[in-house]
């Protein structure tokens, strides 16, 4: 949800201006999403005696295979087809990110937000009075909104693409794609430091605050610093936004961002914090007040949870949240922030359904992450955490989904149905720690441990320690099998596999060295805007990329500046695809799959798919910059030099995902996600949506 989403959300509240019996079953079904569980690793660590639960459930008969996994393997590709059971054809998400075909710029591929209507303006507030909703993108029904609407008690533990919830008698947490509370995808994080080593910077995901620790008492230090809240989006900026829009016009980007970094500061709200050192112990300690609110922690360890509140529109609307502290090092001072949470029990957007299930949560587990990508890739990506500082906090994510799936239990104890329990933290330590134990990685850096494990040995650990809460799982089924006396089904599923990623593709300069995308006059790479700006002559391109998996056709009637009729869009694309599947780097194939988008999707929503699927070879795969559409004027393929160093956007045969029928079911076929979806339905003799592209595998 956008920043001014939530203030709208708050508004509302201030001003009133915007406008079942509990289910029961016998049956009891338990899914265990894990997010990047490769089969042939999963196999290995099992072969290696590492997975001793999963070792157990084969002996007793499980089934484990591997997944067909979407095109393209991105997550909230992947995990819209099994939350759907179809393709994306029909429910209509194809990528991380999606094309504005007005103006070649990006949009989200899962949120889509309505504009600002009627508003009034009050001491220089402009109040919405209507607009400035928010929804998900997905065009085809849930599982938990098809089967709790005939009845099924359904609770979902935290699901990928999920948000904006839709309504349903189902109780539903979602995951990636849910903001911070400053509405930040991967949530902003902060680091207060003295360390010479690191600069005062900021980005979309952290801010490094440099502070000035005062140790005039021995026994308490002391600093002052900030933390952001969402911008306060209502304050009238009419005349800037003016100034802005007229520097653009004029083709004045530099300009235009100047004025934009004074509407972010006219508009920008933060709370004061006190951060405190106190040496009267034998070891220091971390104390932090928020307006008489305390967060306190041991050097090396984690505060509570602490509340924290930011002022809008004038002091008249508190917005809510919680926020927790690492203390990572006295001498120089350096102290970690996670984002700044929703409050679970005032959140001022629903992160659940039932609204009231949020805080029901806290009440059993205590405040807890509701962003997505709780795992701090970014901050670690960003080189504002270290190696054990990422690690450490992926292991508290991965503590709090194990609580969180305890909780669940105890819910289909007591009503039965279906639980679906999700854990995200494997598929970010596999894509931010891969180059610690691939030696043919571009980028390295020196070795080390963390809890005792090197670090080329901490996938091998995240493995075991999915394997510990999978066998916590399989300990609570068994005491509810006898207490029931029913067998209960669970399934163990990933949404794709995972490979190295030591090369990447800048896709839009090889568009333009080949002539099929061409710059305007004076113009090597694109600007802040992307190509959204002036630097692309349309009238000359004949397509583009936007997004990790596919290139874009400049079609006549889709596209506003569109070029190329459907009669030679056939010949375009086949020309592009024989060029691609020939090139090499460095002797190895780039690609080993190009479809057409009518050879992989059906249905209604065809018509918006990328015209081509890029299928990488393992070791290659599209760059940062090729998500929003830029021209580096750096080369086509150069080294992936980044911590992001393993992934699965690459021909999805390459990156399967995993199955294991826990109960050793014969499966139908090769199985695919959308077939899991089917079979649930089955299971619960719920009469699926038409349409369905999955069918059921026992």
């Amino acid at each position: 949800m956008k920043t001014s989403s939530l203030i709208i959300v708050a508004a509302c509240a201030l001003f009133g201006a915007c406008s079942d019996g509990e289910l029961a079953s016998e049956k009891r079904v338990v899914v265990f999403g894990v997010d990047g569980f490769d089969p042939e690793m999963l196999q290995e660590r099992i072969d290696a005696g590492m997975m001793p639960n999963f070792a157990k459930a084969i002996d007793n008969g499980s089934n484990l295979q591997s997944l067909q996994t979407s095109w393209p393997p991105q997550s909230p590709v992947a995990w819209s087809n099994f939350i759907s059971g179809v393709n994306p054809g029909k429910h209509g998400l194809y990528d991380f990110i999606h094309v504005n075909r007005d103006d070649y710029g990006i949009k989200s591929s899962m949120v889509e937000t309505d504009e600002v209507g009627m508003q009034m303006t009050l001491f220089g507030y402009d109040v919405p009075l209507t607009g400035g909703d928010s929804r998900s993108t997905r065009k085809f029904p849930a599982f938990w909104e098809v089967m709790s609407e005939q009845g099924v008690p359904v609770y979902v533990h935290r699901m990928p693409a999920s948000y904006p919830l839709t309504e349903s008698k189902a109780v539903v947490f979602p995951d990636m794609g849910t903001p911070d509370l400053v509405g930040a995808l991967s949530g902003v994080a902060y680091l207060f430091t003295e360390d010479e080593g690191q600069t005062a910077r900021e980005s979309d995901s952290y801010r490094v605050e440099r502070i000035k620790m005062k140790r005039r008492n021995e026994n308490l230090w002391k600093a002052s610093s900030r933390i952001y809240g969402p911008a306060d989006t209502m304050i009238n900026v009419d005349d800037l936004l003016a100034e802005q829009h007229a520097a653009e016009d004029a083709g004045d980007f530099a300009a235009a961002n100047k004025v934009a970094k004074k509407i972010e500061r006219e508009q920008e709200v933060f709370t004061p914090i006190s951060l405190m050192v106190d040496n009267t112990g034998d070891a220091p300690v971390l104390a932090v007040d928020i307006d008489g609110a305390y967060a306190t922690a041991k050097l090396g360890e984690w505060s509570n949870w602490v509340s924290i509140e930011f002022s809008m529109l004038g002091g008249m609307v508190p917005v809510p949240g919680y926020t927790r502290f690492r203390f990572v090092s006295a001498e120089p001072f350096e102290a970690y922030a996670v984002p700044v949470q929703f409050d679970p029990w005032a959140p001022v957007s629903p992160i659940s359904t039932p609204d009231e299930a949020a805080g029901e949560l806290a009440d059993a587990i205590g405040p807890y992450f509701t962003q997505g990508f709780a795992d701090a890739y970014k901050a670690y990506k960003g080189h504002v955490l270290d190696t054990p500082g990422f690690i450490n906090e992926s292991d508290m994510v991965l503590e709090e989904r194990t609580a969180m799936m305890h909780y669940g239990l105890d819910q289909i104890d007591e009503t039965g149905g279906l639980l679906f329990l999700y854990a995200g933290s494997l598929d970010m330590r596999c894509h931010m720690l891969w180059h610690t134990s691939d030696a043919e990685h571009p980028h390295q850096e020196p070795a080390g441990e963390y809890a005792g494990v090197a670090y080329d040995k901490q996938i091998d650990r995240i493995y075991m320690q999915i394997d510990d809460m999978f066998g916590e799982l399989m300990g609570r089924v068994d005491e509810l099998e006898k207490k029931h006396g029913e067998e209960i089904e669970v399934i163990v599923m990933s949404d794709h596999g995972f490979a190295p990623f030591r090369r990447k593709m800048h896709v839009n300069d090889w568009l333009v060295q080949e002539g099929y995308l061409v710059m305007a006059d004076g113009k090597t790479k694109t600007g802040a805007h992307g190509l959204a700006g002036d630097d692309i002559d349309w009238s000359k391109s004949k397509a583009y990329a936007v997004g990790f998996n596919g290139i874009i056709i400049n079609r006549q009637g889709r596209e506003s500046q569109g070029i190329v009729g459907d009669s030679e869009a056939a010949e375009l694309m086949a020309e592009m695809t024989s060029k691609l599947m020939k090139m090499t780097d460095q002797g190895n194939k780039v690609f080993t799959a190009i479809k057409r988008a009518d050879e992989v999707f059906s249905g209604d929503e065809l018509m918006h798919a990328p015209d081509l699927q890029l299928g990488f070879n393992v070791g290659f795969g599209a760059s940062d910059e090729c998500a929003t559409g830029a021209v580096t004027g750096e080369g086509v393929i150069v080294d992936n030099d980044s911590r992001w160093s393993g992934s699965h956007l690459m021909d999805p045969e390459l990156v399967r995902g995993t199955i294991v029928s826990v109960n050793g079911r014969d499966l139908s076929k090769d199985p695919a996600l959308e077939d899991i979806t089917a079979t649930l339905y089955k299971l619960f003799a719920v009469e699926a949506p038409k349409n369905l592209d999955g069918v059921p595998l026992f």
